[in-house]
Formats: C-alpha cells, sequence, structure tokens
C-alpha cells in the first residue's frame, strides 16, 4: 500500500515543542526555589561558589527528569543563573556584581546548564522511545500469536482490532467482508467519549468504496478528505476481507505509526487469507469423504444384492428349464430361493433402517423401560437360536429396577443385533452371557461371546456400516454388515455410548444408557 496520497507528519521530535503544563512550570519553579535556599545555607557554610553552581546542574538534570520537553530545562537553565546571580552574588537583590570574572561565571554556567538540560532531555526522550518501541515489538509478537490461534474471520477481526487499540491509542472501526458484502461497522472504543459519530451511514459508505476499490481512502487522503478516519482495506492479492478505520480527528499518525499499522493490516489479511484456505481445505476434505463413502456404501451394496440375486436368478432359471428336475430337487431349489430372497428382504430392511435411525434424521417416541424387566424377555425370545447353534446362554441381572427413558422397539432392535451377533460369531465358544447392572448412575447392557478374538485394529471399525471382520464374511454366517451400525445409531438416539473390548477373557459388546431411576434391592447393595 502507496503511502502517497496520506499525509503523515514526522514527529520524532515534536516532543521538544510541547507546551508544559502547569503541573511541570510548579514543579521547575519549586526545584530552583530549593535549589536557592540550598545555596544560601552553603554560604553560611562559607561553601564555594563552584558547590553552589553544582547544585543548579543537579536542579536543572531533576527538571529534566520530572518534566516533558526541552522548554522546561532551557527556562530552569536561565532561572538558576537569574537567581544565582540576584541572591547568591554581591550585592544581593540586584543583577550587578562586584567580581570583575562573574560575567564570565554566570555565561559558562548558563551554557552548561542549557547543554546539561538539552542532554538529559534527549536522554529521556530516547528512553521514552525505546520503551515504546519495545511495546509496540511486544503488541506486534502478541498480534501475530493471538492471529495463528484465532479461528473464523470474525475472532481475527476482533483480535487485531484490539491490538491496534493497544498499539495506536485510537478508536478503531472494522467492517468483515460476509458473502461478499460488507457488514455493519462494529466500534473498538478505549475511550469514554461519544463515538457514534465514526459508524454514520456516511463513514459506512466509504468504508464499502474502499472495499469495492481496494484503496486506502479517508482523513488525510484525496479520496473523502472530510471523513472522519482513515479507512484501509485487509487484502491479500485481489481478495478484500475487510475494512480497518482509523479516527484522525486530532492529529495524523506519523509513518512510523503508519508502518506498524500496514503490518498488523497485512498480518489480519494474511491470518484470513490462512483461514479462508482452511476452511476451503476442510470442506473438499469433507467431500472427498463423503465421495469415498457414497463409493464403499455402493459398492458394498451391490456386493451384498449381487451375492443372493445370482443365487436366486441361477436356481429360477433351472426351475423354469430343468423339467429333468425331481419333485425332491425342486422343492430343495425353491428352498434356495426363498431363502436367498430373505436375506434380500433383511439386506433392505437393514439399509433402510440405517438411514432411518440415523441421529439428525429421527426424532423417537420415549417411554420410561426397566431394563431388568425388558432384557429378559428379549432373552427368551432368542431361546431357539441358543439351542439351533448348541449354545448356552448364562445371565446376571441386576437385583433392583433399571428404570430408563426410551423406545423400546428401537432398543429391543439394537440388543437383539447384539445378541444375534454373539450368536452368529460366538459359536464356538459354546456360551454367551447377559448381563445388566448400575455404575456411575448409568444402567448397562453387556453381551459376552467366547468365540473368535476380534482383532485390536477392527475394534474401532465393527461399528461402522458393511464393515465386518475379514473371517466372519463367510455362508454360515452370512448378515449384511448393518447390524452393529444400526445398534450404533439407536443408541446414539438414546444419548447412550456402545463400545466393544476383545481379549483371551471374550468378547464384551456394552452398552450404557442414562438411568431415570434405579431401586437398590433389598439385599443393601
Amino acid at each position: 500500500m502507496s503511502l502517497k496520497n496520506v499525509n503523515h507528519q514526522k514527529r520524532s521530535f515534536t516532543w521538544s515543542m510541547e507546551k508544559p503544563s502547569a503541573k511541570d512550570y510548579f514543579l521547575t519553579v519549586f526545584i530552583f526555589a530549593v535549589c536557592t535556599l540550598i545555596g544560601l545555607l552553603f554560604q553560611k557554610l562559607n561553601f564555594t561558589d563552584t558547590n553552589i553552581v553544582t547544585i543548579y546542574i543537579l536542579g536543572i538534570l531533576l527538571t529534566s527528569i520530572v518534566t516533558d520537553g526541552y522548554l522546561c530545562s532551557v527556562a530552569g537553565s536561565f532561572l538558576s543563573v537569574f537567581l544565582f546571580c540576584f541572591f547568591l552574588t554581591e550585592p544581593r537583590m540586584s543583577f550587578k556584581t562586584y567580581a570583575v570574572g562573574y560575567p564570565v561565571t554566570f555565561f559558562i554556567m548558563l551554557i552548561s546548564s542549557v547543554l546539561t538540560g538539552a542532554l538529559a532531555a534527549k536522554l529521556k526522550t530516547h528512553a521514552k522511545l525505546s520503551t515504546q518501541l519495545a511495546f509496540r515489538t511486544q503488541i506486534l509478537f502478541d498480534t501475530d500469536r493471538l492471529l495463528q490461534k484465532a479461528k473464523g474471520e470474525t475472532e481475527i477481526l476482533d483480535v487485531t482490532c484490539t491490538q491496534l487499540l493497544r498499539l495506536l491509542n485510537r478508536n478503531i472501526t472494522a467492517y468483515v467482508v460476509e458473502d461478499g458484502t460488507l457488514s455493519e461497522g462494529k466500534l473498538f472504543s478505549g475511550e469514554k467519549e461519544d463515538t457514534e459519530d465514526f459508524l454514520i451511514p456516511e463513514e459506512q459508505q466509504i468504508a464499502r468504496w474502499v472495499c469495492e476499490n481496494r484503496q486506502h481512502a479517508g482523513a488525510s487522503t484525496h479520496h473523502f478528505p472530510q471523513a472522519k478516519c482513515l479507512y484501509l482495506a485487509i487484502r491479500s492479492g485481489d481478495n478484500v476481507y475487510g475494512v480497518i478505520g482509523i479516527p484522525l480527528q486530532k492529529e495524523t499518525l506519523d509513518s512510523f505509526e503508519y508502518s506498524i499499522l500496514l503490518s498488523v493490516i497485512n498480518e489480519c489479511a494474511l491470518a484470513m487469507e490462512n483461514a479462508k484456505n482452511a476452511l476451503e481445505k476442510e470442506k473438499n476434505a469433507v467431500m472427498a469423504k463423503n465421495e469415498q463413502l457414497r463409493a464403499d456404501l455402493l459398492r458394498a451394496i451391490s456386493h451384498d444384492l449381487r451375492t443372493p440375486l445370482t443365487s436366486i436368478l441361477g436356481y429360477l432359471d433351472l426351475l423354469t428349464q430343468g423339467d429333468f428336475l425331481t419333485e425332491e430337487q425342486k422343492q430343495k431349489y425353491l428352498g434356495i430361493v426363498s431363502s436367498k430372497a430373505k436375506q434380500l428382504e433383511t439386506l433392505v430392511k437393514d439399509l433402510f433402517d440405517y438411514t432411518r435411525y440415523d441421529r439428525n434424521k429421527v426424532k423417537i417416541k420415549k417411554e420410561i423401560l426397566d431394563l431388568n424387566l425388558f432384557v429378559p424377555q428379549l432373552v427368551d425370545e432368542f431361546y431357539p437360536s441358543f439351542m439351533d447353534h448348541q449354545l448356552e446362554c448364562r445371565t446376571d441381572f441386576y437385583e433392583g429396577a433399571l428404570n430408563i427413558e426410551g423406545n423400546g422397539e428401537l432398543l429391543a432392535r439394537a440388543i437383539g443385533n447384539l445378541i444375534s451377533n454373539a450368536i452368529k460369531y460366538g459359536a464356538d465358544g459354546k456360551l454367551v452371557e447377559v448381563h445388566t447392572g448400575l455404575k456411575d448412575k448409568k444402567a448397562f447392557v453387556a453381551i459376552v461371546n467366547y468365540g473368535k478374538i476380534i482383532p485390536a485394529k477392527d475394534l474401532d471399525k465393527i461399528f461402522d456400516k458393511f464393515y465386518r471382520v475379514e473371517n466372519s464374511r463367510s455362508l454360515k454366517t452370512g448378515g449384511t454388515g448393518l447390524g452393529l451400525a444400526i445398534a450404533k445409531n439407536i443408541i446414539n438416539l438414546h444419548e447412550g455410548n456402545i463400545w466393544a473390548t476383545s481379549d483371551e477373557s471374550g468378547t464384551r459388546f456394552q452398552i450404557e444408557l442414562p438411568v431415570v431411576q434405579a431401586h437398590m434391592p433389598n439385599t443393601g447393595k
């Protein structure tokens, strides 16, 4: 951004011409009055004039320290000579002197006093400038650190304006581009004075012009010089992310302040550009993930549909063209076709249920359920399956009431899927255990089987749709790969948790649900 259209005043030594305050005048007079009293005391003690002169030199140094600028130091230099000549040289109360060398003494004293005061004031000013530079440098470091942590354009703009407020000690107005349009202005004020004029429609119009034309405008420029603020665009390349307004009613910015202002605004623009790029990258990643999920879904569906459908078509072809088949063979093939058709029906139903039970797509009707009545009934319904797979089912139910708020039909589906899964993949272990209990004010249902161990790498994935442990995809177990995913969605709808563990002690699937009321058993547990 060019400085061509902005009038910046060099203020490196403006402090030398600052008008002293009443306090500065008082301190100057007081210091040299004290110096004169000390000089009179030194004369009573027969001290030399040299000792008295040093007292005035000391007074000049003190004046330079406690007052602002050169003026009081220079005035103190003349005042010291006046007081020394009037009160401390013979004849007293007069500017006459009997000593031949005193005029030279007065002149040298004046020159020494002026030089001493000027040097002291200059050193003090350089110290102030060094302090200000260190302060501004620290703010720049803090700004860079805070901008790196900020998320979103609004937060980045807030950080920038807050730091500019500290840096320049001026009110700041800010506008951010939202959906291609400049937002309503926001004022960052560190003063209690009326600042509403900074956000009037005329000022906002200038800010919009800056945004559209990508140029600075307003006070101290050729564009809208009557404005109350200097407006600078927050831009990176051709992208404009916002506009910063700096009030310039009292005084303009010097070149140093302006350069720091540009540095902060450039940092802000870079942070906004990085935030925009990060957001776009995140969106692209989400889109890519969704595309991958869609592809995986289609691939899984096509695979699971193709297998039974191929069998159905093959056996139907045999049945329609196989006059040579016996009645027994026809019945056998019809049974296979019926089984495969039911498998297709199950797959379609599971697909429907999976999408239906998604957390964001359905609202469920809940009622109070006692898990200690609900789960035993559900286990009893699976008794024939336990018998068919030659499995023993052991139960350990909580002795009190475990009341939860939930949908009985959906919870039956979720827990039923876990029991069915334990029957399918735990047949080798000859045992399935079902437990209910209370822990940390949450009711839990645990289903344990002692079949093959699920590898650790698969435990975090088994609740994903269509995910099945590699060895489990067989004709014996079948399945759609959606049972556990459906169970997880249902439990999520109930604001519960579901997880699995698997090791040599067994494979355990556990559900936790918020308990509404739990009645402890009479045994005192």
